[in-house]
This record gives structure tokens, C-alpha cells and sequence, in this order.
């Protein structure tokens, strides 16, 4: 048989040959498509972008045309302020408009009548301050410090639900308190049986070392006895110490009126 006819073994080999490549190649490349994909890198999500923790927070945004926004805070970027309002709606204001950014409470303004009220009610409290501060006489200073009870008690009625200043409330008190304790231990000086001192249970000493219990410890303590006009001088003294801190407070107050 001459060789490579169709019956030569070497042709049937090769040919067999060739007819497993083409049989097995499609298999082998259908294989390393799968093989591939499985290999195909998974690609990952990028991190979540980190949540500030001023988000939520109180923020008050003044512009620049003097305008003031408060709300919560949602988003702060490049682009702008976002918060939510009152009303929950979102809203967004561009950084090039922004004057003013705050962070915590609004400041809770002070109506302008509070604070015209409440320093008619310190004033007549002042004309007291300023008239001990001279040589008066008993009646003057009954009549001034008359005046000025009728005035804060004015002034706290009004405002009594103003729940937000009961400090300034309770230090308006106390200065009428301490101004109104020291006329009776003056009148005790007044008239023919005058006493230039008082022992530590007189009626008109003992709430006044109630108030002023530091007044033990002074010098003015003469084995429980007290000279008189040494310790109208000593209320005084406190008394005007304290009326300047209303008027500080006072003057605080007015910084946020309306």
C-alpha cells in the first residue's frame, strides 16, 4: 500500500490526530474563558464616606446679608451648609454666602419690654445704693426703699412666667431683701430709747445674720453683740456688691434683646 493513502496507518494517525484538536480545542478554549472569568478580579465598593459627628447637631448660619438660618445640621462640603429647618425640610447654603457658622443652641433673644421693665425695677434699686452712699436720714431712705419694692414687685409680676431668668429674678430679690432687712435694725437707732447695739437674737438682727452669716466672723462680733450702725454699714457694703452683678447681668441680658 503506497504511503500516506487513505489506508496507511500514519494517516489514519494524524488524521485522528487532527480530528481530536478540533474536537478537544473548542472544549480547552470554552474552558479558559471560564477559567478567566472566574479569575475576573471582583471589584470592590469604595469605603463609606465618613459621617461627621456634627451631623444632627444644632447649627446656626449667618449670611452675608446679615440673615440668620438655624437648624440641624445634614452635610457640610465644599458646596455648602446643608441642614434640615423647623419645618424638616433640607435645605443648602452655598459657602460663598455664609458669614457666620455655629455650632450648639440658638441664643434665645430677650424681648426689648423685659429689659426696659427690668431696669426700671434695678434703677430704683441703684437710687438706693447711691443714697446710702451719702449721709441720709431714716426717712429718706424709708421712702427709697419703699419705692423700689413697689417697682421689682412690678417687675416680677409681669415676667413671673419668664422661666429662663429665674437667677436674675431671685438676685433682684435678694438685693430688695437686704435693703429692706437693714430699716429695721436702723429704726432700732431712731428715737429716745436708741440701742447702739443688738445681741445675736434680736428680732432685727437675726435675719440678717441669716442672710450674711460671714457678718460671725467680723470683728463686729463683740462676744454676741453687734454695734449697730457698724452692721447696717456691713449690709450695705454686700448689699451694693450684689446690685453690681445684677446690673452685669442685666447689661448681658440687654446684649441679646431684640
Amino acid at each position: 500500500m503506497p504511503c500516506g493513502s487513505p489506508c496507511s496507518p500514519l494517516w489514519m494517525t494524524r488524521s485522528a490526530c487532527l480530528g481530536l484538536a478540533l474536537f478537544f480545542v473548542p472544549s480547552l478554549v470554552a474552558a479558559d474563558a471560564a477559567a478567566a472569568q472566574r479569575r475576573k478580579p471582583v471589584r470592590r465598593q469604595p469605603p463609606p464616606a465618613p459621617v461627621s459627628p456634627m451631623v444632627g447637631k444644632d447649627v446656626r448660619i449667618t449670611r452675608l446679608d446679615g440673615l440668620e438660618i438655624v437648624g440641624k445640621l445634614v452635610k457640610l462640603d465644599l458646596q455648602g451648609v446643608t441642614y434640615l429647618n423647623a419645618g424638616g425640610e433640607q435645605a443648602t447654603v452655598a459657602l460663598e454666602n455664609v458669614a457666620v457658622l455655629a455650632f450648639g443652641e440658638p441664643i434665645k433673644r430677650i424681648d426689648a419690654r423685659f429689659i426696659r421693665d427690668a431696669r426700671q425695677a434695678v434703677d430704683a434699686l441703684s437710687r438706693v445704693n447711691a443714697l446710702v452712699n451719702g449721709n441720709p436720714t431714716f426717712s429718706q431712705y424709708d421712702g427709697l426703699v419703699t419705692d423700689a419694692r413697689v417697682a421689682v414687685e412690678t417687675f416680677l409680676a409681669k415676667y413671673n412666667d419668664y422661666q429662663d431668668q429665674t437667677d436674675f429674678f431671685d438676685d433682684v430679690r435678694a438685693v430688695l431683701r437686704s435693703y429692706e432687712l437693714a430699716r429695721p435694725l436702723w429704726a432700732t437707732m431712731q428715737g429716745a430709747d436708741r440701742r447702739i447695739s443688738l445681741t445675736e437674737s434680736a428680732p432685727e438682727l437675726a435675719p440678717i445674720l441669716r442672710l450674711y452669716p460671714d457678718l460671725r466672723a467680723t470683728e463686729y462680733n463683740q462676744n454676741g453683740r453687734y454695734p449697730t450702725d457698724k452692721v447696717i454699714a456691713y449690709v450695705w457694703n454686700r448689699t451694693g456688691q450684689r446690685l453690681r452683678q445684677v446690673r452685669a447681668q442685666l447689661d448681658q441680658l440687654a446684649s441679646k434683646a431684640t
